[in-house]
């Protein structure tokens, strides 16, 4: 029998313990190293760049691409907060809002943090304008360290990759869930990709990137599983948490994208 039926439903985050925690904090440590080598290691960070520039020359190539980098954080992103809202009223939704929540509370947190207030202390320019012989697909507004988009591709979707991996007394792991997970991993990474090949990041901006919305999103759900703990976060006042992250979420499209 289901443990979050409408009748007994209850706040939950999935199994969340040190184990999982020390893991991802390792998967952060393990990037912001790469990135460090990537960013320190004479013209690498320009090659991989380089690289694709005959590739961005190609019209089909580009065109895939130019979309996929500039849309698809959107076809995404817009979906998952529809799905929140719809939560509340929806049975087979609800046992995912706090995961939805924790989601839409990286992202939100996380944006301003790294644009403006990351990208304009490092102020590192993008790759077309240090490199003038580098070709790109279209131009991006700002500085580059660290990559907005990789952020808000694993923001978005790292706390549905766990839960739909989770297996405990909420949420059920099956073959289907598994695929959900991977389906989301794999738009994640080429997402955070496709800033290199558009020719808009280095490598080094995006693992950065990666690894703030991986130890972000570990810090809030640790809020968010002490906040349930001492019944700060409950039935009652759910909504006012909602309103003030969806809120933050507009004000950060309007203003920062």
């Amino acid at each position: 029998m289901a443990v979050n039926t409408p009748e007994t439903f209850q706040l939950r985050l999935f199994d969340f313990g040190t184990k999982k925690k020390l893991v991802l904090i390792l998967c952060t440590a393990i990037l912001w190293v790469g990135a460090l080598i990537a960013y320190f290691t004479p013209g690498f960070d320009y090659w991989l760049v380089a690289s694709f520039s005959s590739l961005r020359a190609n019209y089909m190539f580009a065109g895939f691409w130019y979309y996929y980098t500039k849309y698809m954080l959107y076809v995404v992103g817009f979906p998952l907060i529809i799905i929140y809202i719809a939560s509340f009223k929806v049975n087979k939704l609800k046992p995912y809002r706090l995961v939805l929540l924790l989601a839409i509370m990286t992202s939100a947190i996380g944006n301003p943090l790294i644009d403006p207030i990351l990208k304009d202390f490092i102020a590192r320019p993008r790759p077309f304008v240090t490199h003038l012989d580098l070709n790109n697909l279209y131009f991006a507004n700002g500085f580059s360290f660290p990559s907005g988009h990789s952020f808000q591709a694993f923001a978005n979707t790292l706390p549905l990759i766990i839960c739909f991996l989770t297996n405990d007394k909420t949420f059920k792991r099956n073959w289907k869930k598994i695929v959900l997970a991977l389906v989301l991993l794999v738009y994640a990474i080429t997402l955070a990709f496709s800033r290199i090949i558009v020719g808009v990041h280095y490598l080094s901006d995006m693992l950065f990137g990666i690894g703030i919305a991986i130890i972000l999103m570990v810090i809030l759900a640790s809020l968010l599983q002490w906040l349930l703990k001492k019944d700060y976060l409950n039935l009652q006042n759910e909504k006012g948490y909602a309103l003030v992250f969806l809120t933050m979420t507009i004000m950060n499209t309007i203003f920062i994208y």
